[in-house]
């Protein structure tokens, strides 16, 4: 081995894989990673990393350009060794050079604090990263299993008996697959859409050889288009609700699958075989029905999912070929899939096997991954972490490779399957454990794009706030993301939410705040574009898209509006009407999906549902509530205070001559700077604009209130635009903030892109002013700063900066950490910048992956480099 070290410091500026250094060593990767930590108790690939980045340091303190030192060791671009030489040392080769002592003890106390990634898990990410899975050897396993379940099902059965039927086609029919060197085993398969395979020879031949009998493949395109279940009902708009609908003023999605977090506390607590004992149970007291009977089936399938894998375990530990130590691993995971998911979890172990089974089911009965989340796992996981460490069954090391296991399990480019870590426990405590840190560990070492946020308040320990924002700048990769516990948990105790639940709140897929194991929030069902209002009230109550008339208000003519407290007072009136028809919209959506868009496996781990005999869908939940989001709130505040600045006060333009320009795009460039750059702007801590938005969203909650009482439904605000900024932004005309027509819209309630020039801290000043405790829905903004603020010499400050805010009322903040220069670069040379990711919306993406509008979009956000 000493032979490999020189080796390895002789070709130190060349690129080198793992897989060349074992066979030149003469040992299988697996092998050769464990004889060489024995040998140098470090990591192959850590070993390396380590070795170039001493080298480097050398080199730069020696004089030698950063350039021609980053190409030295291998790197593709400039960017890439410095995110690399950031993530080693804390700050950038620039720095290091004026401040080398400082960094060094930054470097050493943070290394020593933090595990380090294994070999074994190095290698599964690199496969995850490159696609190396098995999607394309199983890619239609569940959708032909779901059809072949469903084809089980008699004519006229209840949907919640057919969608079991589906479910249970592929808990009982998939293959299980172990590959080399995992610990923590199941494969969820790449689910895409069920029905569209053609029936030819070619495809039948395909399948044929992915192992489908002939019958089974007959069964299969026999009844792929085949509706087993009763369809929801069509839901009819008038002529005004649906041109709303097509120019993005009044969108509703009834999410009906996905975009929740489940009880997986309760998987671990009774296993599968229990929570078939509770269903029993309440059969027996509520009498027969076809829930009980759906969630039944699901169990007794469920049950046996971990013997697929132990069976499969057991006939590759008898292989030839293998080390002693992969057959122990496999006889480990042959014991754990014996007992979980079927019994209680016994240890950590067993738990997180338990937990990553339980979450395949749950994105197998949506037949999508989506924003199906997981919730608090820190504090799901602890119990099984504490008292293994403490019998001294299980080491921190062994512990920490498995949350990476099962980080690696979760990944995917576009991943929004939410976890938590920190907040308080459900006795107001602070819950923040070895967990936490280890997830936070977890997320900066694999360094790919985990969906991952951080609750903490006023009390919250700063090591672990300073930790969590460590990780957003030497990830740079917009995780984790922060909510404040001071506003969410009275903003859901406002709602309605008991404080012993609400202190237990956490996120679904982007920012979406859910009870987990309690509720049904109906996340993003509704969208209102607030910014259409001032669009109507300048235009005779009529679209300037499409001239259509708009029903609701009573007509007012623009030439009426002879002062802004009239203007105000007509916008405000369009609001609360758009706000109306998204509500009843959703009404009418949900109650077309009552009883029919079923969903037996949500209703076995979501309380309220099996004790009332009523499915997730038809308000089984706890707490059942539709969130619905404001959009265009920033825009709407600076147009209103534009035209006031402007027209009414400054009396430089008449409403007609805005008007014109607004109907006609701006024709002249000059009134277009005036309204852009002679009126305050929301971000940049103006009262004037800032406290409009807050009377905004006050006026969007009060009426969301009367609607609540109106139709029966819980109505939550959601101050979120997700992508759709896009959308609503190219149905929405030119406005009177300067923005033209076609153009996004804000993103949820941050500062219209390239508004906020007076620094991070205006931008937070302006955000804590909003009413956060009214929206229980969160309030989501992304900050965009320099990568140099986020560097280890202004973590202090930056800590210090985010406990102060908490007491302030900033509800939700996500930090994209990039820089336009580079992001500019990346859009025309993505080939050189594969694993660039940036904060989108609620989620990160890999920035590559996105279209041009969200590209440019994302350039365009001020990049703030100084607090």
């Amino acid at each position: 081995m000493y032979g490999i070290l020189k080796y390895i410091d002789e070709h130190i500026k060349e690129k080198m894989t793992l897989e060349d250094v074992a066979e030149i060593a003469g040992y299988s990767k697996w092998h050769f990673c464990s004889l060489f930590r024995r040998f140098t108790g470090r990591s192959f690939i850590g070993y390396v990393n380590e070795r170039k980045m001493q080298y480097a340091v050398i080199d730069i303190l020696g004089g030698e350009q950063i350039t021609d030192v980053a190409f030295k060791y291998g790197f593709d671009t400039c960017g890439g060794f410095n995110k690399a030489f950031l993530r080693k040392f804390g700050c950038y080769p620039t720095q290091i050079r004026k401040l080398d002592a400082e960094f060094h003890i930054h470097y050493k106390e943070r290394i020593d604090k933090m595990f380090t990634l294994s070999d074994r898990c190095a290698i599964l990410r690199d496969d995850a990263i490159n696609e190396q899975t098995l999607n394309k050897k199983a890619k239609h396993t569940p959708r032909i299993y779901s059809v072949l379940g469903e084809a089980t099902c008699k004519k006229g059965e209840n949907n919640a008996e057919v969608f079991a039927a589906s479910l249970c086609g592929i808990i009982e029919n998939f293959r299980p697959y172990i590959l080399d060197g995992e610990l923590i085993v199941g494969y969820n398969y790449g689910l895409e859409e069920r029905f569209n395979i053609e029936d030819t020879p070619k495809k039948r031949e395909e399948l044929k050889n992915e192992g489908f009998t002939e019958a089974e493949i007959e069964t299969f395109f026999t009844n792929a288009d085949k509706n087993f279940y009763k369809l929801p009902k069509e839901v009819y708009y008038d002529a005004c609700e649906r041109n709303m609908h097509d120019e993005w003023v009044s969108v509703v999605r009834p999410q009906v699958s996905a975009h929740n977090v489940l009880s997986y506390e309760s998987v671990l607590k009774f296993g599968f075989s229990g929570l078939l004992q509770k269903v029993e149970k309440y059969e027996k007291l509520n009498g027969n029905s076809p829930l009980y009977t759906a969630a039944k089936n699901i169990c007794k399938a469920a049950c046996f999912m971990g013997d697929k894998y132990a069976s499969e375990a057991e006939r590759l530990s008898k292989a030839h070929g293998l080390t002693d130590e992969r057959k122990k691993e496999l006889n480990t995971i042959k014991e754990v899939c014996s007992r979980v998911p079927r019994y209680p979890a016994r240890n950590f172990y067993e738990a997180v096997q338990s937990v990553w089974f339980a979450h395949i089911i749950t994105t197998w009965e949506d037949l999508s991954v989506n924003a199906n989340s997981l919730g608090r796992l820190d504090q799901i996981l602890y119990p099984y972490y504490k008292n293994d460490v403490e019998s001294g069954v299980l080491t921190k090391e062994d512990a920490f490779e498995l949350v990476c296991c099962l980080w690696i399990k979760l990944y995917r480019d576009y991943d929004v399957q939410q976890s938590c870590v920190g907040g308080v426990t459900k006795e107001g405590k602070d819950a923040v454990n070895d967990l936490s840190y280890m997830m936070l560990d977890a997320t900066e070492q694999l360094d790919f794009v985990r969906c991952l946020s951080v609750r903490y308040d006023k009390n919250t320990s700063p090591d672990f706030l300073r930790r969590a924002l460590e990780v957003v700048g030497h990830s740079q990769k917009g995780v984790p993301f922060f909510f404040n516990d001071e506003v969410m948990i009275e903003s859901l105790v406002n709602a309605g939410i008991s404080l012993e639940d609400a202190r237990d709140y956490t996120q679904i897929g982007c920012v979406e705040t859910v009870i987990p194991g309690k509720s049904n929030p109906h996340a993003v069902t509704g969208e209102a574009n607030f910014l259409k209002a001032i669009e109507y009230a300048l235009n005779d109550g009529k679209s300037m898209i499409s001239n259509t008339q708009i029903t609701g208000v009573n007509k007012v003519q623009t030439s009426e509006i002879t002062d802004y407290a009239r203007l105000k007072e007509i916008v405000f009136l369009h609001v609360e009407n758009i706000l109306e028809v998204t509500c009843k919209k959703v009404v009418q959506h949900i109650s077309a999906h009552e009883d029919i868009s079923c969903r037996p496996y949500k209703s076995l781990l979501t309380e309220g549902c099996i004790e009332k005999n009523k499915d997730f869908n038809n308000h089984g939940a706890i707490y059942d509530y539709y969130q619905i989001m404001f959009c265009g709130l920033p825009n709407l505040a600076d147009s209103l205070v534009a035209v006031k600045r402007l027209v009414f006060q400054e009396r430089k333009y008449t409403l007609e001559q805005l008007v014109y320009q607004l109907k006609n795009n701006y024709p002249d460039e000059r009134v277009r700077l005036d309204f852009l750059n002679n009126a305050p702007k929301f971000g940049n801590d103006v009262d004037e604009v800032d406290l409009l938005v807050v009377e905004l969203i006050d006026f969007g909650c009060d009426v969301l209130n009367k609607l609540t009482k109106k139709y029966g439904y819980e109505f939550h605000a959601q101050p979120f635009t997700y992508l759709w900024l896009i959308e609503h932004g190219k149905m929405t005309a030119a406005t009177p903030d300067g923005r033209k027509k076609g153009e996004n819209i804000a993103y949820s309630v941050s500062p219209m892109q390239g508004r906020d020039f007076n620094g991070l801290t205006a931008v937070f000043n302006s955000i804590t002013k909003l009413p956060t405790k009214r929206t229980p829905g969160t309030t989501s903004a992304i900050i965009e700063v320099d990568p140099h603020l986020f560097t280890d010499r202004n973590l202090d400050s930056l800590t210090q900066m985010m406990l102060a805010l908490a007491e302030r009322g900033l509800s939700n903040v996500q930090f994209n950490i990039t820089d336009a220069k580079t992001l500019m670069d990346a859009k025309k040379h993505p080939e050189k910048y594969p694993n660039l990711a940036v904060r989108v919306s609620g989620f990160s993406q890999k920035f590559y992956l996105l279209d041009d509008e969200l590209q440019d979009h994302i350039i365009a956000r001020t990049k703030h480099r100084w607090l």
